[in-house]
């Protein structure tokens, strides 16, 4: 059963667009480098918009048009409605798509145009000519053609003409007495070209998408014809009397382009017009020539031929002659192309033959390269046929097929779809190709066979064709257009295999060939439609799947990118995270599937489904234990939508990266670096070597080395100062030597933390390189000990030793040096707490404490319950050999009762620094210190059991100084601020700290809320502003073992830390 039998005989549907108005811009010209050029004489690049209507031709309105519908957009359409809606975003020249409920696609792609673009608008292609500024053009077709609006006056005696005024228009002479007229003007895709003609031309009738030049000659007329993508011409020679001018001996005609060579095929005589890159733009067939004794075969023998009315005026019009040359008798005339001029010379002696029945038509046509057939005829097998010219006058095109006995003729026909890259990785679910059979010599069902050929262009001819006929993948059995008994019929053969091939090969065209399978035999000779939307197209139905993924969007992390090439990356012994994007032109991605195998023996590592995310990712980590130190792995990943299709490949090799991706994996941890450098030299045995220049001395040189690495081993070395967060980076620029430039911001304890990192991401354990800033010159600020001007911290760890941190604006205490020495050297373990009653020292420093040196001091209360004042050495570190026993004033109680001690700059306005004492209850304030001595002493305040002391200085920003306590009795008010009075020597009045009542603000404000608990926050410590905003900030330690730097705030403090370190502080003693 022939597959055609369920077909519908009507054509194919063309969407309808609405009517516009040409645009009134002018012409315009566009180089550009595109392959299919309308080129020569009668090539005819049809009219596209852009062209000047007369004033005698009114605007049609131009209707409002929906946007265009995605695939996307189609499909949910279709799903939602049960009916196939066309995606009008991809409707082009010769293609139409529509989205099927069931989520596939159906798509048209025809050999010929079946629209043109006019403006922003498809429309059915109209091949009507319409009088444009400059001459007559078609209303829509793809490309430009302009003829002649004639250059002499003629008298008008029927048909349609747009004016009565003569046009003048391109004449040119080359030599005296010698004219030209510009005959037509064609532009494709940006190229031009000009076609005059050998003398003045009549004003022409115009008939439809005819225009006819009368009497170009005594005795000849002249019809062009427009087409879409190009135009035939057609000389009319009416008798012998008119055969003998002595013009027709040779016609010529001037070529011109600015942007275009012509090239003449020797063999066919075909003419193309090629562009800089020798592409063929436009193709001229063989000229032939035909007389007028050919009838051509119809159906019922109906009229091959249906003149108008234009035609009772003007007889040429309805020339039996110019349905073409079928049964005719025919000879092809010789062409010469020679410095732009293309000669055509008539056969003389046929043109003189009695058995010429005139009158005798000759046609050198043209017409664009793109949406292409042609038609091979073996008795003039040397000869192009390109488009059906010639044998298809007036527009009217047919193919033909197998052997017609009346003339001895035998054809084969070859058709050119162009699809582009729409096709390219679809999954094909059916594929026909359809064609209008308008006759057959009999109602006999006749097989004819369909093949795969190569592209035609206009030099193709039997005889150079001849090895197109060895890949048969369709036959057809078919016998329709002989009578009404076997009407004309469209026909589908199968042709998925072909079709399929073509989108998996991402082929932009394919080209199919149908031939006679007994070529002897007139019963297999059939005729096919082959312009327009009757022209043969194929029909597919397919579903897009997901696009193959590409190397650029595969990862791994660590590695990076996928690289398809040995060894490729390299991943060192940790988990490996695989990130692929995927894509897919419906929108339905669902998932992506991952492979990983050994390289060398196949082994199956992994491979999973995965569900991609709404941007078409997935990521999956893959445990380092999977792999093998050692060892190459390769991967891939294809993907599958929600329809269940998949890519119809693996990426990244099936999608052009050249091969799979690969990683080497090395499991060698590199040894940790070496750390050495002359400006800042380790502290040596008794911690007394210190930089070569002070804190903020900039390019200060440190050296990085691999401890036995190679350097092309090395990727980079990885640190950080005084924090082991590593997020520099140095690259080794000699061998393995990577040297880093240092400016030490922090007097005193600094450390560098180094670690190395291999080619495959391994991390050696970090190097730690101490190190000791000499302090800048000058008086150390509050709180300063170091000399950088910056407040530290003192602390007594577990074991009753003082250690220094040097502080920063970030809250990174990770260095230290030891707090207190004798004679240049550490003192001994345990110095600053009880060995048999474990009690601690408590310890405060603010400010100079011994007159003249400038240098922050230490106070403190010693386990023997005295208190004492450290000199300071300027470096952090306290000399115990020069302590002083501290004087109390009459009155003071017992230091060994006291609990906490605050040690402050001037409060009180006296011009000298104080100090705040806590015992079991009471508020202590000393004033006065001079000479290692307090002057007065005053029991403040009491019941403050529940309460500790954070900071004594200028909080709100007023200028006098406040009091910042924590309460443990509240856990809702965890920080209290109280706000002091200025008193009558500046500083703070004393009994504004001492109550609520007595303060500036006649109360207590809440300062922080929860989580500053004793039992949460052990250890709180106020201090002069660290992080450079003004305010005083707050150090703590945690039960949890880390220490905090809190910043200050006037009125109300944040609760995020800026620092944590994580160092044990949970069994420090105290810190001050």
């Amino acid at each position: 059963m022939s597959a055609s039998e369920f077909l519908d005989e009507s054509p194919p549907k063309i969407a309808e667009e609405a009517e516009v108005a040409a645009p009134t811009t002018r012409w315009f010209k566009r180089r550009k480098p595109l392959g299919a050029l309308a080129a020569l004489l009668a090539a005819a690049v049809a009219l596209p918009v852009g062209v000047h209507v007369t004033d005698e031709e009114k605007p049609q309105t131009r209707q409002r048009q929906d946007a265009p519908l995605s695939e996307a957009q189609a499909r949910r359409l279709a799903e939602e409605s049960g009916k196939e809606v066309e995606v009008t975003a991809a409707r082009s020249a010769n293609t139409t798509t529509w989205a099927k409920p069931d989520g596939s696609f159906r798509k048209q792609v025809f050999s010929a145009a079946i629209r043109a673009k006019v403006g922003e608008v498809w429309k059915p292609v109209d091949t009507a000519l319409e009088r444009v500024e400059g001459g007559y053009a078609a209303k829509a077709v793809n490309g430009r053609v302009l003829f002649s609006a004639g250059s002499k006056p003629q008298v008008a005696s029927g048909g349609e003409r747009s004016s009565r005024s003569v046009t003048r228009v391109a004449l040119r002479r080359d030599t005296p007495g010698e004219v030209w007229t510009e005959l037509v003007r064609l532009n494709t895709d940006g190229y031009e070209m000009v076609v005059s003609w050998p003398g003045a031309l009549p004003e022409p009738t115009i008939d439809g998408p005819r225009a006819l030049y009368e009497n170009v000659r005594p005795g000849v007329d002249l019809v062009m014809t427009a087409q879409d993508g190009g135009y035939s011409h057609l000389l009319v020679v009416k008798d012998k009397q008119a055969a003998a001018d002595p013009s027709l001996a040779q016609l010529n005609y001037r070529l011109a382009s600015p942007d275009l060579a012509f090239h003449l095929d020797a063999e066919s005589g075909a003419v193309s017009a090629r562009d800089y890159k020798g592409e063929e733009i436009a193709g001229s067939p063989s000229p032939l020539m035909w007389d007028s004794s050919g009838k051509v075969a119809t159906t019922d023998d109906q009229p091959a031929w249906m003149p108008t009315d234009v035609a009772k005026d003007h007889p040429t019009l309805g020339l039996a002659g110019m349905a073409g040359a079928e049964g005719a008798r025919i000879k092809v005339a010789k062409a010469a192309l020679a410095d732009g001029m293309l000669s055509i010379t008539p056969d003389s002696s046929w043109l003189n033959a009695p058995e010429t029945v005139y009158p005798v038509f000759i046609d050198p046509s043209f017409k664009g390269h793109k949406r292409s057939w042609t038609l091979l005829y073996k008795t003039e097998g040397s000869s192009s046929f390109y488009n059906g010219q010639n044998y298809n006058s007036g527009g009217t095109n047919e193919a033909r097929v197998g052997y017609e006995s009346t003339t001895g003729g035998t054809s084969r026909s070859i058709f050119n779809f162009d699809f582009g890259s729409e096709l390219h990785g679809a999954a094909i679910v059916s594929a026909s190709v359809r064609a209008l059979q308008t006759y057959s010599w009999s109602c006999s069902q006749k097989q004819m066979d369909i093949y795969s050929t190569p592209y035609i262009n206009s030099s193709s001819t039997w005889n150079n064709t001849t090895g197109f006929w060895n890949r048969k993948i369709a036959t057809d059995m078919s016998g329709y257009g002989y009578n009404s008994s076997c009407p004309d019929k469209w026909i589908a053969p199968d042709i998925k295999a072909i079709v399929t091939e073509a989108a998996t090969s991402r082929w932009g065209a394919l080209s199919l060939g149908f031939a006679a399978p007994n070529e002897s035999d007139s019963y297999y000779w059939k005729k096919f439609l082959a312009n327009g939307e009757t022209a043969p197209y194929i029909e597919i139905v397919y579903n897009t799947p997901p696009d193959i993924p590409i190397a650029a969007n595969m990862q791994t992390f660590p590695g990076g990118p996928c690289l398809t090439t040995a060894p490729g990356t390299s991943i060192g012994k940790t988990n490996v995270t695989f990130q692929v994007k995927g894509t897919d032109r419906d929108n339905n991605l669902h998932g992506i599937h991952v492979e990983i195998w050994d390289w060398e023996t196949g082994y199956l590592t992994y491979h999973e489904w995965l569900t991609a995310n709404s941007d078409g990712v997935i990521t999956k980590e893959i445990p380092e234990s999977y792999f093998t130190s050692g060892r190459r792995y390769g991967w891939k990943s294809k993907t599958y939508d929600t329809d269940g299709w998949e890519s119809p490949g693996a990426g990244p090799m099936d999608s052009g990266g050249g091969g799979w991706c690969t990683f080497t994996v090395d499991h060698t941890v590199p040894p940790s670096p070496t750390v050495t450098s002359t400006h800042f030299p380790p502290p040596g045995a008794n911690h007394s070597d210190w930089s070569v220049n002070p804190a903020s001395t900039p390019g200060q040189k440190i050296d990085i080395r691999g401890s036995g690495v190679a350097g092309t081993d090395i990727r980079e070395y990885q640190w950080s100062l005084n924090r082991p967060a590593f997020d520099q980076k140095a690259i080794p620029t000699s061998g393995d030597l990577a040297t880093i430039s240092l400016q030490a911001d922090i007097a005193g304890p600094n450390v560098l933390y180094v670690r190395t990192v291999n080619k495959a991401g391994n991390i050696s354990t970090g190097t730690e390189y101490p190190f000791y800033v000499r302090a800048r010159t000058g008086l150390d600020s509050p709180g300063d000990v170091t000399g950088d001007g910056r407040p530290d911290i003192l602390a007594i760890d577990s074991a009753g030793n003082l250690r220094t941190y040097a502080g920063d604006s970030a809250g990174d205490t990770d260095a230290y040096i030891p707090g207190a020495v004798q004679n240049g050297k550490p003192v001994a373990d345990g110095y600053w707490k009880d060995k048999a009653t474990g009690k601690s020292a408590l310890i405060g420093h603010s400010t100079n404490r011994f007159p003249g040196d400038g240098l922050t001091d230490l106070i403190a209360r010693m386990p023997d319950g005295k208190f004492y004042v450290y000199p300071g050495t300027g470096t952090g570190q306290f000399d115990v050999g020069r302590r002083m026993e501290m004087l109390l004033p009459p009155g003071a109680p017992n230091p060994s009762i006291f609990r906490q001690i605050v040690v402050t700059e001037d409060v009180d306005g006296d011009g000298f620094a104080d100090m705040f004492a806590l015992d079991a209850d009471g508020l202590w304030f000393f004033s006065g210190y001079t000479g290692a001595s307090f002057t007065t002493v005053k029991k403040i305040s009491g019941s403050w059991s529940p309460r500790d002391i954070v900071s004594v200085r200028d909080i709100s920003g007023d200028g006098v100084p406040d009091l910042l306590f924590r309460s443990d009795s509240d856990p809702n008010r965890g920080l209290i601020l109280r706000r002091g009075k200025p008193g009558p020597n500046g500083g703070a009045d004393i009994t504004s700290l001492s109550s609520a009542a007595n303060s500036a603000d006649g109360q207590d404000n809440t300062y922080a809320t929860t989580y500053w608990s004793r039992a949460e926050l052990p250890l709180v410590l106020g201090t002069p502003d660290a992080n450079g905003d003004g305010i005083p900030d707050i150090w703590v330690t945690s039960v949890n073992g880390n220490q905090y730097l809190f910043p200050g705030a006037r009125d109300h403090m944040p609760g995020t830390p800026t620092g944590n370190d994580g160092d044990g502080w949970n069994t420090f003693l105290t810190i001050g």
